[in-house]
């Protein structure tokens, strides 16, 4: 290679060209890596003129659009800062070293959970990685993984597409939800034939709307679906109103006590057959692509997290 008649592109042009198009606005890459917009603007300017091609039309209304250019471009920049990361990995060969930006992905209702102290356990590992995070459900967080606008999410280990990678962290068990008022209220463990006939309020949000129904289905019980929601808010809203019961595998920590909210969480009974109720939640990244330095840290401090210390409620 003739190093004298090498283009003058540099890494920081392209790590910011890679994350303008990722989040879509000058703007926002600007408030994630801490410049101003301008010199985000100026940077990706100079490498559309080392290269000869416009990269992306900025529209005020819309944003960042790739050109197909930009995309080709857009593909192998991924493809350059990964390969420098591990480069500098091999190099450096600590997390405190490794840096650059870092964009995961959480089903929605396992963000209070989890998100807060992995944020918190990998700045203190790694300092230097801008970490953003995304919350959504659970086919449009494999969608993200697949399309490259996530490096890992947080998901339940249920009805996960063939091109995405696991990595098992914890295990969440069932639980039944009522009213505070509830005959049941007292018991130490209620199962599904306990609450048949009651009507129930239904968490809406596959994969685990599709355990749960697969859980009555294995009972031999159908469901008095009353009302649905894919917020577990509503959910318990609409059991402290009396409305119904609920089935749930998460305990998140709440604004007040269970009492003070008119609800009573309790265990689900485990049946005598081996019908499995547990839910797995695990880490998951796209099986085609080789992790960066960051993606791996991040699956790193999250296994090394949540095995040694589980949260208290999940």
């Amino acid at each position: 290679m003739n190093l004298e008649s090498h283009p003058a592109i540099t890494l920081r042009q392209i790590w910011h060209f890679v994350v303008a198009a990722e989040t879509g606005t000058m703007s926002e890459a600007a408030r994630r890596l801490h410049m101003a917009p301008s010199a985000i603007s100026m940077s990706i300017a100079e490498l559309e003129r080392i290269i000869g091609a416009e990269l992306c039309i900025k529209r005020k209304s819309k944003g960042l659009t790739l050109t197909s250019t930009g995309r080709a471009v857009f593909l192998q920049a991924r493809e350059l800062l990964d390969l420098a990361d591990e480069i500098a990995s091999l190099s450096k060969g600590d997390r405190p070293n490794v840096r650059g930006p870092l964009t995961v992905g959480c089903y929605m209702t396992l963000g209070p959970t989890i998100i807060p102290p992995m944020l918190s356990d990998f700045a203190a590992q790694c300092p230097h990685v801008d970490v953003d995070f995304v919350e959504g459900y659970h086919e449009d967080l494999q969608e993200r993984l697949l399309d490259g606008s996530i490096d890992a999410a947080f998901l339940y280990d249920m009805n996960i597409s063939p091109a995405v990678r696991t990595a098992p962290l914890l295990t969440a068990d069932p639980y039944i939800l009522l009213p505070a008022s509830h005959p049941l209220q007292a018991a130490a463990e209620i199962s599904l034939k306990d609450i048949a006939a009651e009507p129930l309020i239904f968490f809406d949000a596959p994969p685990i709307s599709t355990r749960i129904l697969e859980m009555y289905r294995e009972s031999d019980i159908t469901p008095h679906v009353l009302h649905r929601s894919r917020s577990y808010a509503t959910v318990r809203s609409l059991v402290a109103t009396g409305r119904g019961v609920a089935v749930l595998f998460q305990r998140p920590r709440l604004e007040a006590p269970y009492e003070e909210l008119r609800v009573a969480l309790k265990p689900l009974a485990q049946p005598r057959s081996a019908i499995r109720q547990q839910a797995t939640v695990c880490l998951a990244w796209p099986r085609s692509t080789r992790l960066n330095a960051r993606a791996q840290a991040w699956v790193d401090v999250a296994t090394e997290r949540f095995s040694a210390n589980p949260p208290d409620v999940v």
